[in-house]
């Protein structure tokens, strides 16, 4: 009888699965890639797990670690993909099918302590720039405190803009403050040299499904995850 349960168990879960191209970025400890090139990280580890869990697939097996706002688009625009780790936020809550929480995102901005970095004084005088990644959380969160894209030095990865900060090339970095400062310590930086000038949001982070995924699988996939991570 258990044989035969296992057998319905396996029907079920390969008659109901789907194959996901799957995008996440660099933004340590969540998702980052490894020596070997590979995506690893807390939340990689959890969409593995969900995954197996409920019979989806990774097409080609790969977990594809690109610039933010390339996975943000592609998610945007082609079915049976999904990002992560992304917070959910009001102005993304109608775009996406949510798996989640997985995590909790610190945005805010840093800046080298002995520059005494004001951002207020920084918006709209051009007095200085602020590095930005692509449409990133932290991007939004300024423009709606008044910022401008005029205001941004923009680029598509975190490690330039941290570059450009440590050789003084950039006043303020906005990002996730903790990926900020696992970058800037895997560097050789001094973390006692650098200061969060100001905390823009906390969010809770999520898989961010294609927005016309199947709503019976995103619910099957919110109950797997309470499973997993209770």
């Amino acid at each position: 009888m258990r044989r035969w349960i296992v057998l319905l168990c396996t029907l079920f879960l390969t008659l109901n699965a789907e194959s996901f191209r799957v995008y996440t970025e660099y933004n340590p400890p969540f998702n980052y890639k490894n020596a070997e090139g590979k995506a690893e990280g807390s939340s990689v580890w959890l969409l593995q797990e969900l995954f197996l869990k409920t019979g989806q697939t990774i097409v080609d097996g790969q977990i594809n670690v690109v610039p933010w706002s390339r996975g943000y688009h592609e998610v945007l625009e082609h079915a049976r993909t999904v990002l992560f780790s992304a917070a959910r936020t009001q102005e993304r809550e109608a775009s996406f099918a949510w798996v989640g929480p997985i995590g909790k995102l610190r945005i805010g901005v840093i800046a080298k302590k002995e520059r005494h970095v004001n951002l207020q004084a920084l918006r709209g005088h051009n007095l200085g720039k602020i590095g930005t990644v692509h449409d990133s959380g932290a991007e939004q969160l300024l423009l709606k405190e008044g910022f401008t894209l005029e205001d941004f030095d923009r680029f598509s990865n975190i490690d330039s803009q941290l570059r450009k900060l440590r050789e003084d090339r950039l006043d303020a970095v906005a990002f996730s403050v903790d990926a900020m400062f696992y970058t800037l310590q895997a560097t050789g930086c001094s973390l006692d040299a650098y200061e969060i000038v100001t905390l823009l949001r906390e969010n809770d982070l999520y898989f961010a499904f294609h927005k016309d995924t199947d709503p019976a699988l995103i619910e099957r996939l919110n109950q797997t995850l309470k499973a997993i991570r209770p």
